[in-house]
């Protein structure tokens, strides 16, 4: 007979899944780890190209080249996530896969995406920043081939650790194996990917923080653009029948924007601190590995990052 804990986790796994229009997940020590698993599970190995953002964070592209694949790093413009176009045109014969980033919280156009590549060019999900998030009416993760996300301390689920692996429970089995990690005599070794088992007992908790503050979050964004301040900063443009979760709010200073203005929207929102200067691409990590840059869309000002609260 199964014990509370284990039912408890289970009953908090069946909530996570469908929340991004997913049957199944399996769990991993990281997000960056699920991606790397997403990739093996899609065949993407040494040579092939993966499309990724050129924002944000870096451990993206760091699966990607633990993979021996070619991290292909696309400039966002000013929605900060990839665009169809901009993907279309990063295609080349060696493309196996996109990784659509829902930017802090900002909703990725998926299916734009998924049209403008082949059939043979699979199209992964970051979920991490997007808890609550929807993109053109569907939920944030049950668009692409597969997706991820991560229960790292700064993610809207945080667990303080760990991440997951979503999508059909056909491509999942087996793609993050269990037991015992000295028993090389099964058919795949269990993967020292897989998530400790502790922490899955703190999800269903996690899960209900992340709601509660999604709503405050959500308030809060009401109230700025109900206030005087809206007229000063600019939020990113959002396609239709999409909401963002907005785990950092990107807003775009007019140019009469003074330093009082600034201070006045830290009192009012939150904390604010400017986008990072180095783009994942810059990052000594990657200098001597095989990439590949194109540029796409690009910012006439860069936004500044409210975290709420």
């Amino acid at each position: 007979m199964p014990s509370s804990d284990d039912a408890r986790v289970k009953a908090a796994v069946a909530r996570l899944a469908p929340r991004f229009g997913r049957p199944a997940a399996v769990f991993t020590a990281s997000g960056s780890a699920a991606l790397e698993v997403a990739l093996e599970v899609l065949d993407v190995g040494l040579g092939d190209e993966v499309i990724v953002p050129d924002v944000g964070c870096h451990s993206i592209a760091a699966a990607v080249v633990r993979r021996r694949a070619v991290p292909v790093f696309v400039s966002v413009g000013e929605t900060l996530t990839l665009s169809p176009d901009d993907v279309a045109t990063a295609l080349s014969p060696a493309t196996r896969a996109v990784v659509a980033v829902h930017q802090y919280g900002l909703p990725c156009d998926v299916a734009g995406i998924a049209d403008a590549v082949p059939p043979y060019v699979a199209v992964i999900e970051d979920v991490a920043q997007a808890w609550g998030s929807r993109a053109q009416g569907a939920a944030v993760g049950s668009i692409g081939a597969l997706a991820v996300t991560s229960f790292g301390p700064s993610k809207p689920v945080s667990l303080d650790g760990g991440g997951a692996l979503l999508g059909p429970a056909s491509a999942l089995e087996g793609a993050v194996s269990q037991g015992d990690i000295s028993d090389r005599h099964l058919a795949r070794p269990p993967s020292p990917a897989r998530i400790p088992a502790l922490l899955l007992q703190a999800l269903s908790a996690a899960l209900e923080r992340a709601d509660q503050l999604l709503k405050e979050r959500r308030a809060a964004v009401a109230a700025f653009l109900d206030g005087e301040l809206a007229s000063s900063f600019r939020l990113p443009p959002i396609p239709p029948e999409s909401t963002a979760s907005w785990t950092r709010v990107p807003l775009y200073p007019t140019p009469h924007v003074t330093p009082d203005l600034v201070h006045s929207l830290q009192r009012t929102l939150g904390t604010v601190q400017p986008m990072h200067p180095v783009p994942p691409s810059g990052l000594p990590m990657f200098r001597d590995h095989n990439k590949r840059l194109v540029s796409g869309n690009r910012r006439l000002a860069e936004p500044l990052l409210v975290k709420i609260g």
